[in-house]
């Protein structure tokens, strides 16, 4: 899904393209979103009216993609860019209204949309789940490594009620691992003479 939004700076207009899902490359549109919003808060003129018109959408929008059980990647890049929208409420970043039909504290108006967007996705949840959940995604977004683990342990209790197989909640850590093991061989295999073909040892340590 792909959005352009015009943001005037200076009595310029500047397009931003953020894109919250791409179907074949969903970590890099995800990047390019917290780029974006990266970018937004150096604006403070345009960045007010950008969060006014479209933080709630893009906060309804993460959540529908981390939360849908059929796409798995990208759940460290999710966690980075929801402890950054999080954290902009929470710090006072946002000064605009986000509910301006009822304007009133931005932090409890977004604990409220959260946990109101969950209950509408998944009923069989109980108020307390989702209010522990709720309350750990602004207690915890100043940790992305702990933020991460109580995303996933919400994405967990999601799949294990649909009878869905969790494993893959772990394949970035797994994945990672393996790349360290990959890694750590190679440099064994480049300390004994004769196991790595020459075309395989980097040309540095053929001098």
């Amino acid at each position: 899904m792909i959005y352009i939004v015009y943001v005037p700076v200076a009595g310029l207009q500047i397009l931003c393209i953020y894109m919250i899902y791409i179907v074949y490359v969903p970590v890099a549109g995800l990047q390019i979103l917290y780029t974006l919003l990266q970018n937004v808060t150096q604006e403070e003129a345009a960045a007010q009216s950008f969060y006014q018109t479209y933080f709630c959408d893009i906060l309804q929008h993460i959540f529908s993609v981390v939360t849908d059980t059929s796409h798995t990647a990208g759940l460290t890049m999710h966690a980075s860019i929801l402890t950054y929208m999080f954290n902009l409420v929470e710090e006072g970043k946002i000064n605009t209204q986000l509910n301006p039909s009822n304007p009133g504290n931005n932090q409890v108006f977004i604990q409220e949309y959260v946990a109101n967007l969950l209950k509408t996705a998944f009923p069989h949840l109980q108020d307390a789940q989702v209010k522990v959940f709720v309350t750990g995604l602004f207690s915890l977004n100043q940790d992305i490594a702990a933020f991460k683990e109580h995303l996933r342990d919400f994405l967990v209790q999601i799949k294990e009620f649909a009878g869905e197989d969790t494993t893959d909640l772990f394949l970035e850590e797994r994945e990672a691992s393996l790349r360290q093991a990959q890694e750590e061989k190679h440099k064994l295999q480049m300390s004994v003479p004769g196991i790595l073909n020459p075309h395989e040892i980097p040309e540095e340590m053929c001098d």
